[in-house]
């Protein structure tokens, strides 16, 4: 197991596991669950005791109040009040579904981090494991739907990022039309035949026309497609650098 003291290099870097993500918790905690955890990411590469550890989450500023019974003046508006209140419900009745009871205090959501191992209770310290990491849909009681979603996630956590490079290094090329084989593509992007597959299915809505017959071409025939940047720009940046980048 790799675990983020493992990897600290220096105390500047705050390491996210990206199973927290593909895994699923992001998706199903609380915000306040999901504060304490990457606050916990923030002191284990910090610090070399629970002690220490424990002090630096007592300074930390987005935890102050957490886990405490909802008040109106943590709220701009009596609106916003029931509106956290009436999603804390359903965070709650999700864990109940599966028989976990939701933490009344920091300590009892350490714990239960500690239950579904995204904390390590090593003794004198804790740690927060990399890989593997723990999978939601190991340890809680989903619906169909649910499943779904939290596959569709953990596919598009692991797609992007190699969707990303391949864009980028087309773009490095400052053309919109190219002609490359899938098995360039793969040496380009270090990666293998299912997931040039779904980076290339991913790519489609960017193509002025789809590739036809994609997924059937042999790898050393050359594939010629025409990237539509603008419509790029407007996902990744945003609709009003779309006419300024390039």
């Amino acid at each position: 197991m790799q675990t983020i003291r493992d990897v600290r290099k220096n105390k500047e870097e705050t390491v996210i596991p990206t199973g927290f993500t593909a895994n699923g918790w992001s998706s199903i905690l609380s915000h306040e669950m999901k504060v304490l955890f990457q606050s916990m990411c923030y002191v284990v590469s910090q610090y070399d005791s629970k002690e220490e550890m424990t002090k630096a989450l007592d300074g930390i500023k987005g935890l102050k109040g957490t886990f405490a019974k909802p008040k109106k003046s943590m709220f701009k508006s009596e609106a916003d009040l029931e509106a956290y209140k009436k999603l804390l419900e359903k965070h709650k009745a999700f864990l109940e579904r599966s028989n976990y009871t939701y933490p009344a205090s920091r300590e009892e959501a350490i714990q239960l981090f500690e239950k579904w191992g995204l904390v390590l209770d090593k003794g004198e310290v804790w740690d927060v494991p990399i890989e593997p990491f723990p999978d939601v849909q190991d340890l809680f009681v989903l619906s169909d739907a649910e499943k779904f979603a939290l596959n569709h996630i953990k596919l598009e956590t692991l797609v992007h990022p190699v969707f990303s490079r391949l864009v980028l290094a087309l773009h490095e090329k400052d053309d919109n039309t190219f002609r490359m084989s899938k098995a360039e593509m793969k040496e380009l992007l270090k990666t293998n035949d299912a997931m040039l597959a779904e980076v290339l299915i991913k790519l489609t809505p960017y193509l002025q026309e789809p590739i036809e017959n994609m997924l059937d071409i042999p790898d050393d025939q050359k594939m010629e497609f025409t990237v539509v940047w603008e419509r790029i720009y407007e996902d990744f940046l945003g609709d009003q650098y779309a006419q300024t980048v390039q």
